[in-house]
């Protein structure tokens, strides 16, 4: 018996292995993100048949624990839909591997809840590995970026996709933030003597693994500008989002006089107000276009050769008509003087060349003839071949070049129906496309294994502009989980992601309404469980936030 019950504590340290080999894959090997579930899974296994079996570790006790945690068990059901969902589906092969991929979604609610409750000092331990893991998967990104070692920015996420990325470093930004506020916190009541009255039930890092105050201020601006540099607008807005939610947050827990409590909330306003001038200063100059008198153009070039100005269906490049001032005869002469790339092919990344150094003349206040190609300097020339369109948008990355891209993308889409290659028009056609589907099967969707099936009709029966290409799902969770299930489905799936709020008060921690904005937010202009990264960081941080930890009174 003793025998037996010295194996329990190696058990333990294999169970925060587990969660460890989790926090470090989550951003830096899908490999390990994967393996870590069959370890924990093992781990259960293991512990629940390891004598004796009505201790703690027993089968009934893991059993009992999952049971009566009404958040995991709504979890697991939410997996389970989609095993329910192969009774009207035909496509076995794409419902088995949507199986696989969502697995997370089914081990890490049972395992996290009915495993042995973490301590403060390995939950700690946790989630401070995790930072560091994200924080070394975003130096291999930033030595990419610096390098300019990539056709597309987002090309810089070395290991999974670059919006699942930001969404890690975001909530990273999050982590680390209410830490220096944590210890603050906990600075301050010990210079007055007492232990500290702070109410926010959050995980500080003990003070044996707690990094430099410098180390913290560093690794929170360093993942701001990782944000930055991503150019993701869902980035942008989820981490504004964060900041309101902080002020609110902030504002609902803490105990201050009503001073506190009206200062908190004019900071909460003046922020939101900020963010609107700010977003209004970047967007409006881009809507601008700079006045032209059509009559007065130019009519021949320097060479003498006649301009073509297209001054009905103009596109707008920074403001600037790209039809105007063109000259394709001498296009065709001077750019193979440049470039060995044809100018009727496609550049490195696929992009029509030409469309591309149009774009490209028109950003530098070029005109399209000899003159302007032989202007461009040999990096103009480089950026072009890669497919850079806008050399202010590569000259000053960031929220500016985003919009600007994004703005130019939709314009396509709303003058000429062409939503090819935008990352926006292509999510207006996704959306429209899913709403058809949802209509045709309201109630219980397609089935678990359909949804490719059914959106590859669905472009063909509304005549989409789309090129085969680029027709992909819904990229959005809730229409994906409509169409795949309908609008009972849809139901079920919010009032799973709603009820462990509302359901108990023990649950409103700072880190668990801060994660929760960030998956909420994140599934709007993405379909964040469809991929391994996005449905094991879910499952993750639910389970280790609202399971995997001891329970803390109301008053702590």
């Amino acid at each position: 018996m003793t025998s037996q019950a010295s194996i329990r504590p190696y058990l333990n340290q294999a169970y925060l292995l587990g969660l460890l080999m989790v926090a470090v894959g989550l951003t830096l090997s899908p490999f390990l993100m994967g393996m870590s579930q069959f370890w924990l899974a093992t781990v259960w296994l293991v512990d629940a048949f390891t004598p004796p079996f009505k201790g703690a570790g027993g089968i009934k006790t893991k059993l009992s624990r999952f049971f009566h945690n009404k958040a995991a068990v709504l979890l697991v059901a939410f997996y389970l839909m989609h095993v329910v969902g192969l009774l009207w589906t035909s496509d076995f092969h794409y419902a088995m591997k949507d199986l696989r991929v969502k697995l997370p979604i089914l081990v890490m609610p049972f395992v996290l809840s009915s495993m042995e409750p973490l301590d403060r000092k390995r939950f700690d331990l946790v989630m401070l590995v995790y930072v560091i893991s994200v924080f070394i998967a975003t130096l291999f990104s930033s030595i990419t970026y610096w390098r300019h070692d990539y056709e597309d920015v987002r090309e810089i996420s070395r290991f999974i996709s670059h919006i699942r990325f930001c969404l890690n470093i975001v909530f990273c930004i999050a982590i680390i933030g209410w830490y220096i506020v944590k210890t603050k916190v906990s600075e301050n009541s010990q210079r007055v003597g007492g232990p500290s009255k702070a109410r926010f039930p959050v995980p500080a890092f003990s003070t044996k693994i707690a990094i430099n105050r410098y180390l913290q201020y560093f690794l929170l601006f360093w993942f701001i500008y990782q944000i930055y540099i991503f150019e993701s607008l869902s980035g942008y807005v989820i981490l504004g989002a964060i900041v309101l939610v902080t002020a609110i947050y902030a504002f609902l827990q803490w105990k201050k006089s009503r001073a506190w409590h009206i200062a908190v909330g004019a900071t909460a306003l003046v922020l939101l107000v900020v963010g609107i001038l700010l977003a209004i200063h970047f967007v409006r100059p881009m809507l601008k276009v700079e006045p032209v008198d059509f009559a007065a153009l130019e009519k021949k070039t320097a060479l003498g050769n006649d301009y073509w100005h297209d001054t009905v269906c103009n596109p707008v490049e920074d403001g600037k008509y790209v039809g105007l001032y063109y000259c394709r005869k001498e296009l065709q002469e001077a750019w193979p003087q440049r470039s060995s790339l044809p100018l009727e092919g496609m550049t490195r990344n696929g992009e029509d060349l030409e469309a591309t150094l149009s774009r490209y003349l028109t950003s530098k206040g070029l005109r399209k003839d000899a003159q302007g190609v032989m202007a461009l300097t040999d990096e103009d020339v480089n950026n072009i071949e890669q497919g850079v369109a806008n050399y202010n948008n590569w000259k000053h990355p960031g929220i500016h070049a985003r919009l600007s891209s994004t703005l130019f993308e939709y314009g396509l889409y709303r003058r000429f129906n062409n939503p090819n290659g935008g990352s926006l028009s292509q999510r207006l056609e996704y959306t429209r496309a899913s709403f058809h589907i949802i209509g045709q099967h309201p109630w219980f969707g397609v089935g678990t294994g359909d949804v490719p099936q059914a959106f590859a009709q669905t472009y063909d029966e509304i005549h989409s502009p789309l090129k085969e290409e680029f027709r992909f799902r819904a990229h959005n969770q809730y229409l994906a989980i409509a169409v795949a299930f309908g609008l009972l489905g849809l139901a079920f799936f919010l009032f799973v992601l709603f009820y462990p709020w509302f359901s108990s008060k023990r649950n409103h921690t700072y880190l668990y309404a801060v994660f929760l904005t960030i998956m909420l937010l994140s599934m709007f202009p993405e379909d964040t469980l469809e991929t391994q990264a996005g449905a094991t960081l879910f499952a993750f941080f639910v389970s280790i936030l609202l399971f995997a930890r001891k329970k803390l009174s109301l008053h702590q």
